[in-house]
């Protein structure tokens, strides 16, 4: 995390050192761009992910979920990335009358006819 606001706070710094030229690194200041750009990148963010740039500069800073949309509806501002989900079990289906009857184990009872395997998908490492 350190090493994340290092980089941040790096390249802020270096931001208005220069500019760039066909010709080089040049000192003169060229036009800023239009004024409404910035406001157009973060209606599209907020539009497209529900947080502002800002939000996700400091997520990426804190390495958390943060979004200034959620603190204004009472929740927190940051909070931690949901964990990986549990991987399905294994299924087996056998067939009915109606329609499949589907165990976590084989079900061995007689002529029951297995119709169908999923197995629990393995760690990909």
């Amino acid at each position: 995390m350190i090493v994340r606001r290092a980089n941040l706070a790096m390249v802020l710094l270096l931001c208005g050192c220069g500019f760039m030229s066909s010709g080089g690194i040049v000192t003169a200041p060229k036009p800023l761009p239009n004024p409404y750009t910035f406001f157009q990148l973060e209606a599209l963010s907020l539009i497209n992910t529900h947080k502002t740039v800002g939000d996700h500069i400091i997520g990426w800073i804190y390495d958390k979920d943060c979004s200034t949309p959620r603190a204004e509806r009472g929740e927190d501002y940051c909070r931690d990335f949901p964990g990986r989900p549990a991987p399905p079990q294994q299924v087996y289906c056998y067939a009915s009358l109606g329609r499949p009857s589907c165990f976590s184990q084989p079900y061995n009872e007689g002529n029951d006819h297995l119709i169908g395997f999923v197995p629990a998908s393995t760690p990909i490492r």
